[in-house]
């Protein structure tokens, strides 16, 4: 059955069994919208001295800006927006900076990437079921602001909030004997290219609690750019609509 743009007509007269879906109706619902976010490290590669860098010294800025505008600053892992984005190399290789290899990643989801360059102090590994990375680090973001705020109550509770996803470093290191991400960074180096997916198995459930002072340099840009339909002072409102919302 087809129906013109521009008439009219009335859905409760309409036969049900004559009508037929569009072809590829909900077929991107096959697809998840991100991938799924894992722990990663760099490659080591002979001669590479990018040294702890977080992007490649090959990378230039008018690549890195060409890379970052053709994905609208939007992280590839979570989604987030933010002109402080960082490119992220696909492959785990600094070398490789080849277009095709390039992507978005917002600081956090390339911690994530990047275990072994976080550096002792700096990060915890943690067992949060229930929760995806994606959330957790929505959540740390949050919390970075909070705890850069003005009043001392909001400060507190983000301490809280840090102090109980960090205390769930206590079961990796019971399960693991460690929760220190460069004890997981040897392991990370040992599987072949052909099992990397199986990282997604191995490490289900497990996250990065990050050190706040690591990225406090952000904090100002994403309270300006992201945060800012959303201040501190509607966290209460937005909480309360969203335990209330109707059925």
């Amino acid at each position: 059955m087809t129906i013109n743009e521009n008439s009219t007509y009335d859905p409760a007269k309409m036969d049900i069994e004559k009508i037929q879906p569009k072809p590829g109706l909900a077929t991107n619902f096959e697809q998840a919208a991100y991938p799924t976010l894992t722990f990663s490290t760099k490659s080591r590669i002979w001669g590479d001295q990018s040294g702890n860098a977080l992007e490649s010294s090959d990378l230039d800025n008018e690549l890195r800006q060409k890379t970052l505008t053709k994905n609208g600053y939007r992280c590839m892992f979570c989604g987030f927006y933010s002109q402080r984005n960082h490119v992220h190399n696909l492959t785990d290789n600094h070398r490789d900076i080849q277009p095709d290899n390039l992507q978005v990643a917002d600081p956090l989801c390339h911690g994530w990437q990047h275990l072994g360059e976080l550096g002792e102090g700096n990060a915890v590994l943690a067992y949060l079921p229930g929760i995806s990375g994606q959330d957790v680090n929505h959540l740390q973001r949050t919390i970075m602001i909070a705890l850069q705020s003005d009043d001392a109550s909001i400060r507190d509770d983000g301490k809280k909030l840090l102090n109980w996803l960090a205390s769930h470093r206590d079961y990796i290191k019971e399960a693991w004997g460690s929760y220190e991400p460069g004890v997981f960074v040897e392991a990370l180096t040992r599987f072949h290219e052909e099992h990397r997916e199986k990282r997604e198995v191995v490490f289900h459930s497990m996250s990065v609690v990050f050190n706040p002072g690591l990225y406090s340099q952000y904090v100002t840009t994403w309270s300006r750019e992201s945060y800012a339909a959303f201040p501190i002072a509607k966290w209460g409102e937005v909480y309360h609509n969203v335990m209330n919302a109707p059925a």
